[in-house]
């Protein structure tokens, strides 16, 4: 499968007609890319341009994360379930549980370099009898409905709130309601819809930008809080603990507290979704994460020591009311609220920057799912836009969906965060199913060496852990995200009143009952799994090299 060809090679591809009656007919000889060889070997024609290279894949990743960003939002969620202590040592396991998880994603995006993702590579790594139906309930539920709308919704949402909050904390007689939060929702997704559409083509160029501005921002923040702030002792970071929520013991109470960094190091494997744009993809994408999530936590665990350090009196925090604790933790620490505005207002930008990436990647998630013919409207959704290559109407319809989703707002800010804290849940899900499916294979020795072909009907990609260690990591991943899922289901005091339930639970549960439903009732009659659009014949490689000659043909 990941034979090393020329950058060019001629592939006579065997086009399977997905409508009607099973048929089949040659294609003219045409030049492929590696790229897209790779891609017609899992079944997909490539139609989409691949603009970006490892660079841009990386400033994508680095965006969707925004780990020191994110930390700084979420602040208040950790600090009374575990405390400054917990957040410390509690990032640091964080950290190695998503280095794990990225790296196993890592060896199936090289073995399987589709936009697809998660439902593909659970179609072609189950069992032949439950294939559709753990293809659709991934896609449709873990994926497409919960986790690939909420990004970008959540993301316009913590921006427009962010900048709500700077305005009140400059205007006192300014009173906040939640309709307006909802129209900067709207105004800023317009303008990633347009960034995604008629200017998706400089998209590769800005998301570079943005990884540039992602870590100069970090510096800005960072100096002046060291020099500015207050100075704590090192006892009162690295020792002192918190167990507000009256959990039975301090442990208990850190594990409940880490759903805020967790949540720091979500959207990552949105580049997944990007593989069929990106060159040499079978490579670049894994590489891509790790790179990612190895820069978002340094600077990420910077950034949280030195705010634990130049943050005050923890108690004032604590008993703070603020939404966001951090805007008032840079007025403190700058003695200047300009600058805490300033920042904050950075900070709310680059949270919109996520929601442009999420976009990207929820549209293109979505766009792959439908050319498997698994949701209503399929042909329209597929078209793309003639200029851009970009696929213009999935794009419109995560846009649409985030907007509507942001009326929610108006109604009460409450409802909304809970249908956005489904979004962990759903990740890591979707990171499950797949996950379980690879370590299943690997231990049967289903996944030959690229050298010894695909005897064994599966094939290692150009990114992967070898032996032990790969199954090692394989189930230290499955471990770290079962945990994730358990305690994000908790609520952040152990004898919460209805107001402070955690519903998403319940609101997962019904989803996937849905999804369930759904499949039954419709999807199993329509939707076959990933559908395959080519063919390249077995065999024609080793045919062409035993001849001496470059390229790649069917017989």
């Amino acid at each position: 499968m990941h034979e090393d060809p020329p950058n060019e090679s001629e592939v006579e591809l065997t086009s399977i007609v997905a409508e009607g009656p099973p048929t089949l007919h040659r294609d003219n000889v045409v030049l492929c890319s590696r790229d897209a060889l790779e891609l017609a070997q899992v079944g997909k024609r490539e139609v989409l341009k691949r603009r970006f290279g490892l660079a841009s894949t990386v400033g994508f990743a680095c965006s969707l994360m925004l780990t020191w960003e994110a930390f700084l939002i979420n602040f208040g969620v950790g600090l009374p379930n575990g405390g400054p202590a917990g957040l410390v040592y509690g990032y640091v396991a964080v950290w190695i549980g998503f280095i794990s998880i990225f790296t196993a994603l890592g060896e199936l995006a090289s073995m399987i370099p589709s936009a697809g993702g998660q439902y593909h590579w659970a179609s072609i790594l189950a069992p032949e009898s439950s294939k559709r139906f753990i293809s659709h309930v991934t896609g449709k539920c873990s994926i497409c409905i919960i986790a690939w709308t909420a990004v970008p919704t959540g993301a316009v949402y913590v921006a427009g709130s962010i900048l709500q909050n700077a305005v009140a904390m400059n205007r006192p007689e300014y009173n906040p309601q939640g309709w307006h939060v909802t129209l900067i929702m709207w105004g800023i997704l317009l303008i990633c819809a347009i960034l995604n559409t008629w200017l998706g083509m400089i998209l590769p160029v800005l998301e570079v930008f943005i990884g540039i501005v992602h870590v100069l921002g970090f510096f800005a923040v960072l100096i002046p809080i060291v020099y500015l702030g207050p100075k704590a002792d090192a006892k009162s970071v690295f020792v002192q603990t918190f167990n507000l929520g009256g959990w039975r013991d301090i442990t208990l109470a850190t594990f409940v507290g880490l759903k805020g960094i967790v949540g720091a190091f979500l959207g990552t494997d949105g580049v997944v979704h990007m593989a069929e744009e990106v060159a040499n993809s079978s490579m670049v994408v894994p590489h891509s994460m790790l790179f990612a999530i190895a820069i978002n936590g340094v600077l990420g665990f910077a950034m949280l020591v030195t705010f634990l350090f130049t943050a005050g009196d923890l108690s004032v925090i604590l008993k703070s009311e603020a939404t966001y604790p951090f805007m008032q933790i840079l007025e403190n620490a700058t003695q200047s609220k300009g600058a805490a505005t300033v920042f904050a207002s950075m900070i709310a930008i680059m949270q919109a920057c996520c929601g442009l990436g999420g976009i990207s990647s929820g549209s293109r998630m979505l766009w792959a799912f439908s050319r498997e013919q698994a949701l209503p409207g399929w042909r329209w959704i597929l078209q793309l836009n003639k200029r851009t290559s970009v696929p213009f109407h999935s794009i419109c319809v995560i846009v649409i969906a985030a907007g509507l989703i942001g009326l929610i707002n108006i109604g009460s800010s409450v409802v909304l965060s809970i249908v956005l804290s489904l979004l962990m849940e759903a990740f890591f899900f979707s990171y499950i199913i797949p996950l379980s499916l690879l370590l299943y294979r690997r231990v049967k020795g289903h996944i030959s060496e690229p050298q010894q072909g695909g005897n064994k009907g599966f094939v290692w990609g150009p990114f992967r852990v070898r032996g032990w260690l790969g199954i090692a990591n394989n189930i230290f991943a499955l471990v770290f995200s079962g945990f994730v899922v358990i305690f994000g289901f908790w609520p952040a005091s152990s004898h919460p009143t209805p107001s402070h339930m955690n519903y998403s639970v319940a609101i997962f549960g019904g989803v996937l009952i849905l999804a369930v439903v759904y499949y039954l009732g419709w999807g199993r009659k329509h939707y076959m799994g990933p559908l395959a659009e080519v063919e390249v014949t077995a065999g024609s490689v080793e045919q062409r090299r035993s001849e001496g000659e470059g390229g790649f043909v069917t017989p």
